[in-house]
């Protein structure tokens, strides 16, 4: 197992020491990028985390490399060039004398939203770039990269959304939301009760949940989950990554109009921030 001190996590270059090894970086998308590489179909990266293993062993060492990916003034010279470019790089954690592949291996469980990603000279990496729900683990410290919040009420679900760093929705998804969520009677609606699903009435998927494409995309990206009801309805649930990204909409007043949506930040404020 690495230690504590050797998957540190870095928010600036300034602070990673210049040795050659290995690293996890960590980049956040708020817009959907297109990726082609040569020979292969173009693929587009919704918005969200993406992890990227690499490794340094030239002059300056981890630093120097590290200080590259956070720079936006540079040529397009490799893969992560393009998301570095277009995303927000939040940090990274080093490995010194680790291996890019080793990484690769020890964070098997996330999903590969481009293969061959930096991965071009490898032959036994599928790809150097890893999608990261925030409701999966990694196998070294993530403590540095979650700021804690204290205080039960709306002023915490506003600066939590701020500060920490979460999935983001779409454009169709959030629109989902304030359709779905938006207060029409007596009675305002509840994230806790989900998205009302409804079933395939005929065909092979007869009694199934019929996903629309905007649902589908949310449970893709592990922000809801599906689950049957006392009432045997299907619905979509909020898992813990959905519930973060709920919480940055809420900081949005643009997204979620306080004055319309109300009753959502009141009851984000009452949820504890774990669940």
């Amino acid at each position: 197992m690495m230690s504590r001190q050797a998957s540190q996590f870095h928010c600036t270059a300034e602070t990673v020491p210049p040795v050659a090894g290995a690293y996890v970086l960590l980049v956040r998308l708020t817009e959907a990028v297109d990726v082609t590489l040569p020979g292969r179909t173009k693929v587009i990266l919704p918005p969200g985390r993406y992890l990227y293993c690499g490794s340094a062993h030239g002059p300056g060492g981890l630093r120097a490399r590290v200080g590259r990916h956070m720079r936006r003034d540079k040529s397009i010279r490799w893969h992560i060039d393009r998301l570095t470019a277009a995303g927000t790089v939040t940090g990274c954690w080093i490995f010194p004398t680790g291996d890019e592949c080793a990484l690769v291996a020890r964070l098997a469980a996330l999903s590969v939203p481009v293969p061959g990603f930096g991965s071009s000279d490898r032959t036994v990496c599928r790809s150097h770039l890893l999608a990261w729900p925030g409701a999966v683990a990694l196998p070294f410290d993530v403590a540095d990269v979650f700021p804690a919040a204290a205080g039960p009420d709306v002023a915490r679900v506003l600066s939590v959304a701020a500060m920490t760093d979460t999935v983001d929705f779409t454009p169709a998804e959030r629109d989902l939301i304030r359709r779905e969520f938006m207060s029409r009677w007596s009675e305002p609606p509840r994230l806790a009760d989900g998205i009302l699903l409804k079933r395939w009435a005929t065909g092979p998927r007869k009694g199934e949940p019929k996903l629309p494409a905007t649902v589908q995309s949310l449970l893709e990206r592990g922000l809801v989950k599906i689950a049957e009801t006392d009432q045997g309805f299907p619905r979509a649930h909020f898992t813990a990554a959905g519930y973060a990204a709920l919480r940055a909409l809420a900081a949005s007043p643009r997204h979620l109009p306080p004055e319309r949506y109300g009753h959502l930040i009141d009851e984000l404020a009452r949820r504890p921030e774990e669940c």
